[in-house]
C-alpha cells in the first residue's frame, strides 16, 4: 500500500480515552486505503468502511466534548463548532461526490485526503489545545455561520454586480501574490473614531479591466487612473454590501482607505491574524481575495490615506510606482524558486541564501504550495518532505496528477538521509534532494549545479544509496527478524488471555475479508482464509467456535467446503453461516437445504452484519 498514516508519540494529549480513539480513526482510514486499492468488491467494502468512519467519528465528537465538559475547558464551544462544521457540511459534501460517482477513485481519494488531513490538523491544533500544549489556530477565525454567511454573500454579489460565476478556492489564502494585483485597503470604525475593522480587497489586474473596466467600455486593456477611482468607489460599494450582512459591523463607517503595494499588502499579513482570508476564481475573468482584519489595525506602513484632497494625486503616485513595480518584476529573469517547509526558520533561511541569485517564494504547508503553483509556476520546487498534515509524497503526488504542474521539477527537503529514507526518495523520482544539515554555501552549491545540470543532483543521490544499501538491507531484516519473534510472543500471550469467541472469516475476496475483520475484531478473535482449503488447514490448527463461509468461491466452493468439515467427526459440530451476494429464491433453496447455522447477505449494512453475528454467537455460548 503507498498510503499508510502512522500514529506517533506526538499526536498524543495525553488523554488515553482521547489518544485511543485517535489512534482507531487513524487505523479506520488506513484499512478504507487497503480497500481502494483492492479491485474486487472494493465500493461495498469503501462504502462500509467509510460509513464505519463516520460513525466512529461522530460517536468520538461527542465523547470528546463530553470529556472537554467535565474538566470545564474554556475552548468547548469553539471545538463544538469545527466538530459540527465537520459532521454537517464537511462530511456530507464528501460523501455526496462518493455517491454521485459511484465511488470512482478519485472521488475515494478525495475523501481520504480531507479526512486525514482534517483528522492529523485537528489532533496536532485543536485537541492538543485541549491539555494547554498547543495554541489553536482556529482563535482567529469567524464562526463557521458568519463565515458561511460571507462566503455566500461575496459569490451572490459578484454575479449580481458583474454576473461572474465564481468559487472559493481557498478558505485560508494566504496573502500568496497572483498575476498583476491591485491591493485595496478599507478601514472601519465608529462615530467616535475608534478602529473596528479592516477589509482588503485584492484584484488581478484582468479582473478589474474585465468587471468595472468593461463597464467603462474600456478599449485600452490597460490600468488607469480613470479606472483604478472608479474600482475604489465600486469596491467600497461592494464591501458595503457585505458588512451589511454582519450585524456586529453592519453600522460601522469607512474611516480611512489605501491603495498598497504587494510588500506592503504582506506585512499585514505578517503582523497580523485576518479572520477572513478567502481566495476566488471567477472562471476565467481573473482571481480575486477578500480579507478582513480585526479588531486592532496597522499604526503605520501601511500607506498614505486617501482623502478627498489627494485622492487623485494619490492614485496617480499608486499608478506611476505600480507601473515602476511592474517593469522590475517583467524585467527579472532570475528562476523562481518555491520553498516549501513547515518551519519558519528554514524557509527563512533558504530564502536569505538564495535571494541575490533567485526570485524566491516561501510556503509553509502543501495545500499553500499548490495554491502558489496554481496562481505563480515556479521554475523548481524546494519541498520539505517531512511534512505534517499533506506531506512532500502527497504534494508531490497531487502536482504530478495535474498536468501542468507534472513537469515542475521538485527537490526534495529532509532532515535525515539514511538509506531506508534515501530509498524512499528515489523511488519518487524527484529532480534531486538535499539534506537540511548541509552547509549553506553546500546547500546553495547543489542548487546552482542543478539549474546549471539538472541531473547531477540525481546522481549524488543515487551513489550515497549504492555506498549504504548492503548494510540498510542487512539492518532492516535483523530488524525484521526480531520483531517477528516479538510478535510471535506477544500474540501466544495474548491468546491464553482471550475468552473471545473465534471466529473464522473464509472469503476469496481480501476486501470482503478484511472489512469482516475491521467489523469484527473489537468482540472477536478473527482468523481469515482466502479459500475452502486454507479454511480446512486453519480449523485443523486453530478450532474456531463460528465459521463465517462465503458460498460462491472458485475451485473449492462454500457448499463442498461445508460438506469436508461434517465428513470428520471432531469439526462436524462447528456451526457454520453462509456469505452470499445473491439473495433470489434458488439460491437461498439451496442454501437452506445444507442446513448451516444461517446466512448472511454481503450487501445488508454493516450494524446488520455485526447485530446478527453478535445474536448468533450470545445465544450459542449461552448454551455451553
Amino acid at each position: 500500500m503507498d498510503t499508510q498514516f502512522e500514529w506517533r508519540d506526538e499526536y498524543n494529549i495525553g488523554v488515553d480515552a482521547i489518544d485511543r480513539e485517535h489512534q482507531r480513526l487513524f487505523k479506520i482510514i488506513n484499512k478504507i486505503f487497503t480497500f481502494r486499492e483492492e479491485e474486487k468488491d472494493s465500493q461495498w467494502t469503501c462504502q462500509e468502511g467509510i460509513k464505519y468512519f463516520k460513525g466512529h467519528a461522530v460517536k468520538h465528537f461527542a465523547d470528546e466534548e463530553a470529556y472537554m465538559e467535565s474538566i470545564g475547558y474554556e475552548g468547548l464551544e469553539q471545538h463544538r463548532r469545527i466538530h459540527r462544521e465537520f459532521r454537517e457540511n464537511t462530511l456530507p459534501a464528501l460523501e455526496q461526490e462518493l455517491e454521485h460517482t459511484g465511488y470512482a477513485p478519485d472521488a475515494v481519494d478525495h475523501f481520504l485526503g480531507v479526512c486525514t488531513g482534517w483528522l492529523i490538523g485537528h489532533t496536532l491544533t485543536e485537541d492538543q489545545a485541549i491539555t494547554g500544549d498547543r495554541i489553536s489556530i482556529w482563535g482567529h477565525l469567524l464562526p463557521g455561520e458568519e463565515l458561511a454567511a460571507v462566503k455566500k454573500v461575496i459569490v451572490q454579489l459578484l454575479f449580481d454586480m458583474f454576473h461572474l460565476e465564481s468559487q472559493v478556492i481557498s478558505e485560508v489564502y494566504g496573502g500568496e501574490k497572483f498575476g498583476k494585483g491591485v491591493y485595496y485597503r478599507l478601514v472601519y470604525g465608529t462615530n467616535q473614531g475608534e478602529k473596528k475593522q479592516e477589509v482588503i480587497l485584492v484584484f488581478e489586474e484582468k479582473l478589474l479591466i474585465n468587471t468595472v473596466g468593461k463597464i467603462m467600455g474600456l478599449q485600452t486593456g490597460k490600468l488607469d487612473s480613470m479606472l483604478i477611482n472608479a474600482a475604489r468607489y465600486t469596491a467600497r460599494q461592494f464591501v458595503g454590501r457585505v458588512m451589511e450582512h454582519l450585524p456586529d459591523v453592519k453600522a460601522y463607517e469607512l474611516k480611512e482607505e489605501n491603495l498598497l503595494s504587494y510588500e506592503q499588502f504582506r506585512k499585514i499579513f505578517e503582523r497580523e491574524h485576518p479572520q477572513i482570508s478567502l481566495l476566488f476564481n471567477t472562471g476565467g475573468a481573473g482571481y480575486f481575495a477578500y480579507c478582513a482584519i480585526a479588531p486592532h489595525m496597522l499604526e503605520d506602513g501601511v500607506g498614505t490615506p486617501i482623502e478627498r484632497q489627494n485622492a487623485l494625486s494619490e492614485v496617480e503616485k499608486y499608478l506611476a510606482k505600480r507601473e515602476e513595480e511592474v517593469k522590475v518584476e517583467e524585467a527579472d529573469t532570475r528562476p523562481k524558486v518555491l520553498v516549501v517547509d513547515d518551519s519558519m526558520t528554514i524557509r527563512e533561511g533558504i530564502k536569505n541564501l538564495l535571494a541575490e541569485d533567485y526570485q524566491v517564494v516561501p510556503a509553509e504547508s502543501g495545500v499553500a504550495a499548490i495554491r502558489i503553483i496554481t496562481l505563480d509556476r515556479p521554475d523548481l520546487i524546494l519541498l520539505d518532505y517531512e511534512m505534517p498534515v499533506c506531506n512532500g509524497k502527497q504534494t508531490m503526488e497531487m502536482l504530478r496528477s495535474a498536468k501542468e504542474f507534472a513537469q515542475i521539477p521538485v527537490i526534495f527537503l529532509t532532515g535525515r538521509d539514511d538509506p531506508e529514507l534515501v530509498r524512499e526518495l528515489l523511488s519518487l523520482n524527484p529532480a534531486g534532494y538535499l539534506v537540511k544539515t548541509l552547509a549553506p554555501d553546500e546547500i546553495k552549491r547543489k542548487v546552482d549545479t542543478f539549474f546549471a545540470a539538472p541531473q547531477l543532483l540525481k546522481g549524488d543521490m543515487s551513489a550515497l544509496l549504492k555506498q549504504k544499501n548492503a548494510l540498510a538491507e542487512m539492518e532492516k531484516c535483523l530488524a525484521e527478524a526480531e520483531e517477528k519473534i516479538k510478535a510471535e510472543q506477544r500474540a501466544k500471550a495474548e491468546q491464553k488471555s482471550d475468552t473471545r469467541p473465534k471466529v473464522l472469516v473464509v472469503d476469496d475476496s481480501p476486501t470482503v475479508r478484511m472489512s469482516l475483520k475491521l467489523l469484527l475484531e473489537n468482540d472477536y478473535r478473527l482468523l481469515l482464509a482466502e479459500s475452502g482449503v486454507e479454511a480446512l488447514q486453519t480449523v485443523a490448527v486453530d478450532r474456531p467456535d463460528l465459521i463465517l463461509l462465503d458460498y460462491e468461491m472458485p475451485t473449492c466452493n462454500g457448499r463442498q467446503t461445508l460438506e469436508m468439515l461434517r465428513s470428520t467427526p471432531k469439526f462436524a459440530s462447528i456451526p457454520v453461516i453462509f456469505l452470499t451476494g445473491r439473495s433470489d429464491q434458488e439460491t437461498v433453496h439451496e442454501l437452506l437445504s445444507l442446513k448451516p447455522a444461517g446466512y448472511l447477505l454481503k450487501h445488508l449494512k454493516s450494524e446488520e452484519i455485526k447485530g446478527k453475528i453478535d445474536a448468533f454467537c450470545a445465544k450459542t455460548m449461552s448454551r455451553r
